[in-house]
């Protein structure tokens, strides 16, 4: 087994490349992040690119040996759009024949890579133990306000994610209070704390997703912006949710009587 990782932000990718450490002799990990350094540890070859290269990428992985990728992590969209004029030409070809939300563009992505022969592979069978399990994951279960809330969030989300958009929603009392859209999880959760101060989190995946490359992931971070926004509950669907470090993220969970449900 030879894996290649690309890696963008969070934690995601870095206990993936501690996992892949763990499983074969030498690592390829291929990152846009800002702070490299954290992938160093449990890399064999570590290569920082400043911009998308996928023909850098094909080159670097086959002269690895590598024949199977994992990809992870955030890339902020906001390179897409700013700095088009410096992508190689494969780049730039993704980029001109797919549309540019998430599913589309990782689609493209992962097509180039599989007509050269490199398989992209999902993160959660390096994983298996940080998928959600279902019904009630903590001590504390949802009120029955909050089962209101999780409920409306979900017929919210089912419109909202075939569009490409609203992969988490914050609720209260029925409303819709914040929705994801560009910005990320933390900051709509942020965004929504600002604005009411109370609420439930339901995050989801799109059901034509594919389960490769773009799991919806929660982690501790979650829970403190949570926390500090006022929100007291968190629905992610079971088998299609990763939660990072989980042993960490429940006891802060309990903590901060935070109830965590399975959908």
């Amino acid at each position: 087994m030879n894996i290649a990782l690309i890696a963008g932000e969070g934690i995601l990718p870095v206990e993936i490349a501690k996992k892949l450490q763990t499983v074969q002799e030498k690592n390829l990990i291929l990152t846009l992040r800002g702070d490299p350094e954290v992938l160093k540890p449990y890399a064999s070859k570590l290569i920082k690119m400043k911009v998308p290269n996928l023909g850098r990428g094909l080159r670097e992985i086959k002269n690895f040996g590598s024949d199977k990728l994992i990809m992870a992590g955030r890339i902020p969209k906001k390179i897409i759009y700013c700095l088009p004029l410096l992508f190689d030409k494969i780049t730039r070809s993704v980029l001109k024949k797919s549309l540019r939300d998430d599913h589309s563009l990782l689609g493209a992505v992962v097509k180039v890579f599989e007509s050269e022969g490199i398989q992209v592979i999902p993160y959660w069978q390096i994983l298996p133990e940080f998928i959600a399990g279902q019904g009630k994951l903590t001590s504390r279960e949802p009120t029955k306000s909050e089962f209101y809330d999780i409920e409306a969030g979900i017929k919210i989300l089912r419109v909202t994610l075939p569009c490409s958009f609203g992969q988490a929603v914050c609720m209260a009392g029925g409303a819709v209070v914040a929705i994801e859209a560009m910005e990320g999880t933390d900051s709509m959760i942020k965004r929504a704390g600002s604005l009411s101060g109370r609420g439930v989190v339901v995050k989801m995946i799109r059901e034509d997703q594919d389960l490769r490359y773009d799991l919806p992931t929660v982690g501790t971070r979650t829970l403190e912006n949570m926390h500090e926004s006022g929100l007291t509950c968190l629905a992610i669907e079971s088998g299609k949710t990763l939660i990072l470090e989980p042993e960490k993220f429940f006891n802060l969970a309990e903590k901060f009587n935070i109830a965590v449900w399975g959908i």
